[in-house]
């Protein structure tokens, strides 16, 4: 039973890291769906959201079984919450990515304004999800600190966007495309959140419980 047991736990992670480079790609999607102002990698992150969340349901099931069915001990039900955790979270990537891409959209005929200072933020975050990834697959705790450390930098151009957006509302011509700015970089800025979050349950379920509350 307990080879079983192992083998399903296996899978399950496994499972989990595909869905973590599922809503990689989907950023890698929207940062280009940005840059090139390509609407076909918008359908694509559709694809990718809808498939996100089957996994994410898929996981859930899976883990719930396994509790009731294997009883398993401390250290594997912190290792099985982390992944139904995970699974939220990357759900919620997803979301935030297919948002952005709506409203990507909603520019086709229009611009998108401070687009330097989006796809800055897009690139941190990226970089993030890339450590973060790799630092997982590694148990390495103090790299992941220093992930979620680095949130601080995409919310001081975060913040810039803001000030930027506030000190041109007054501009006749950029209303609605300042708005439309700030509502990219507001969804860009809670995927850093989402990677965030990551990093805090991958610390508790290495009982770092000190650096585990969740934002």
């Amino acid at each position: 039973m307990r080879s079983i047991y192992e083998t399903e736990l296996r899978d399950i992670q496994r499972d989990s890291i595909r869905m973590c480079n599922l809503a990689q790609e989907a950023l890698m999607d929207v940062m280009e769906a940005i840059r090139r102002r390509d609407f076909v990698r918008i359908e694509k992150v559709h694809e990718s959201d809808n498939r996100i969340r089957e996994m994410r349901m898929e996981i859930n099931e899976r883990v719930m079984r396994l509790v009731a069915t294997q009883h398993p001990v401390a250290e594997d039900l912190r290792r099985l919450f982390y992944f139904i955790h995970v699974a939220e979270e990357m759900q919620y990537i997803g979301y935030e990515t297919v948002v952005t891409g709506k409203c990507i959209r909603r520019t086709q005929y229009g611009r998108i304004l401070l687009l330097e200072d989006i796809y800055r933020m897009c690139e941190r975050i990226d970089g993030m999800f890339q450590k973060m990834l790799s630092s997982v697959l590694g148990d390495s705790a103090s790299e992941i600190r220093a992930i979620i450390q680095a949130d601080d930098d995409v919310d001081v151009l975060f913040e810039q966007i803001c000030r930027e957006c506030v000190a041109r509302q007054n501009d006749p011509h950029s209303g609605s495309d300042l708005l439309m700015a700030y509502n990219i970089a507001e969804h860009i800025e809670h995927i850093g959140d989402r990677i965030v979050n990551w990093g805090r349950w991958y610390l508790y379920f290495l009982s770092d419980c000190e650096e585990s509350i969740i934002v």
